[in-house]
């Protein structure tokens, strides 16, 4: 989906009600001894391949896990509440990430009950619905995991992201939105920033970063020009495409942009300043006419 799709969230109130009413109504509203065990819960069962198939709508999943959870918070993370407020109901297309702040080692348990299997970052993977499902303990993401973020709570995550637009949380439990000051105002502007180049994917990251840059025809702050200029330097165009095209459906980057990144001039913020407002170079409308000029 791309800028002209755009339905941006105003709002911390504005998202949550479309977070609610997309995956379901807050409680089952059930007595916490009438609550069954999510061993026993016939809504969940595991396919063939041993990788859980949670028949149940993904709101009874999600209070299935809370239940699991006395003493803890489940949150959704990253780019499902990204797509949300930027494109409501419509832009609801990503993998459902799911963080765990509390007794890890109990939900496991059920997790491995349930047949989920482990990822390579130490979390489990299941699908709920036919959507996948990641969820980790939140001291245990990456970035916190190896120094680059100290965990001082949950709202340490947002610190942890590649991009600005992931940087969000939502408590399942309480509802609670959970951003920096700036979240909402940088999604209404569509104005991309990188808020850790430190990724366990580098050229992975690199290609997500390009992808949304193109696709949403975004504004870049310097820090995120510098990033996607050291990118196009690190990697060749026909690296980044070939991962493009391995990692997605689609392609949507375009060879231009990456050439015009691959000679930007990144010494400073004033210079990357000027090039990136001189002829808007990553507008598809200008970015031949602007790299022929280099």
């Amino acid at each position: 989906m791309g800028r002209s799709d755009m339905r941006a969230a105003m709002t911390e109130d504005h998202l949550r009600s479309r977070v609610v009413r997309l995956i379901g109504n807050a409680s089952r509203g059930r007595e916490a001894q009438e609550q069954a065990d999510l061993f026993d819960n016939p809504y969940i069962v595991a396919d063939k391949r041993n990788v859980s198939v949670p028949t149940a709508s993904m709101h009874e999943f999600l209070d299935y896990v809370c239940d699991a959870l006395p003493f803890g918070e489940l949150y959704l993370f990253g780019g499902v509440l990204r797509d949300m407020a930027m494109f409501g109901r419509r832009g609801f297309a990503s993998d459902i990430d799911l963080v765990v702040e509390g007794d890890w080692s109990h939900l496991t348990r059920y997790l491995e009950k349930l047949g989920a299997s482990r990822n390579r970052f130490g979390g489990f993977r299941l699908y709920v619905e036919g959507c996948p499902v990641d969820i980790w303990a939140a001291c245990e993401t990456w970035a916190i995991r190896e120094g680059l973020v100290p965990y001082r709570g949950i709202e340490s995550l947002t610190r942890t992201t590649i991009l600005n637009w992931d940087a969000i949380l939502f408590s399942w439990r309480t509802r609670v939105v959970i951003c920096p000051p700036n979240y909402f105002s940088d999604i209404q502007r569509c104005l991309m920033d990188v808020v850790l180049t430190k990724n366990p994917n580098p050229l992975g990251a690199a290609v997500r970063a390009f992808r949304h840059l193109c696709s949403k025809e975004a504004e870049l702050t310097e820090n995120a020009a510098r990033y996607l200029g050291d990118a196009a330097r690190c990697y060749s165009p026909e690296a980044i495409v070939r991962k493009e095209i391995a990692s997605y459906p689609g392609r949507m980057i375009d060879p231009v942009v990456l050439r015009f990144f691959e000679q930007m001039d990144t010494s400073s913020d004033a210079v990357i300043h000027r090039q990136l407002h001189d002829g808007i170079p990553y507008r598809f409308n200008a970015a031949s006419s602007f790299c022929k000029r280099w």
